[in-house]
């Protein structure tokens, strides 16, 4: 199955595509300095809910990058319901062939990192988007010790543990203004959110060509939580603004 459908049947029906909620996104807002004058671009926006919560709670104005089209129509109408469709908008492509018109106040890419290959290049891609003051927001997953058994840490080579976050963005001349994490009862309904939606599809697809692939992806993203990823894995969102030294 083409990776952008995957992504459509098991995550397209959830609010938000990450184990984050709504009020941790929003104080991952407030801590970027997010008003009423600030333009955020969003790469890899889903639904486009969190754009609309930074436009209900602190008045932005923006652009949502999302190549699924599926998503780019929702969060078209999650603009439109949440009465933001003056100040918010989407462009529906690859987030990797966007070029802005003039820099952004505030670049994020929440759960998005594989369009880029991983924390690093997401944070070079973001800070191309943003002029010299501007803020950062990247919602990854991360590794909660340096101690994860190998064989688990071989299955995501692009996962970091924090304090290697911390050095990537010391490097590129940033400091962590906030860190936003993700609890296990976070991640609990992230996860069971994506079993129920392919479970459903499971139900209403009986003849489909892909039914045994999906049963085989349910169960391998089972195997994945259970088995290690609820003990060593973890997901936050970093705050991250330019340095002072």
């Amino acid at each position: 199955m083409e990776k952008n459908e995957l992504v459509s049947i098991s995550q397209g029906t959830l609010a938000i595509m990450n184990p984050t909620t709504p009020e941790k996104v929003l104080a991952a807002g407030r801590a970027a300095g997010l008003r009423e004058e600030t333009r955020v671009v969003e790469v890899g926006c889903g639904n486009g809910t969190i754009l609309a919560l930074w436009g209900q709670e602190y008045g932005i104005s923006g652009l949502g990058i999302e190549a699924r089209e599926d998503a780019c129509s929702r969060a078209e109408e999650t603009f439109r319901a949440a009465g933001l469709a003056d100040r918010l908008r989407v462009r529906c492509m690859d987030a990797r062939e966007y070029v802005p018109d003039e820099p952004f106040d505030c670049a994020a890419s929440i759960g998005a990192s594989h369009i880029r290959g991983g924390f690093a290049a997401t944070l070079d891609a973001l800070l191309d988007l943003v002029h010299g003051e501007g803020t950062i927001v990247i919602g990854d997953r991360c590794w909660l010790s340096d101690r994860t058994p190998p064989e688990f840490a071989r299955e995501w080579p692009d996962v970091l543990t924090e304090y290697e976050i911390l050095g990537t963005v010391r490097e590129a001349g940033l400091d962590v203004a906030a860190v936003i994490r993700s609890g296990a009862d976070d991640w609990d309904r992230y996860e069971s959110g994506i079993w129920q939606s392919v479970l459903s599809w499971l139900c209403d697809h009986p003849d489909h060509s892909e039914r045994d692939f999906m049963i085989d992806y349910l169960h391998r993203i089972q195997d994945e939580y259970f088995g290690y990823g609820r003990e060593h894995m973890g997901w936050a969102m970093y705050v991250l603004v330019p340095g002072f030294w």
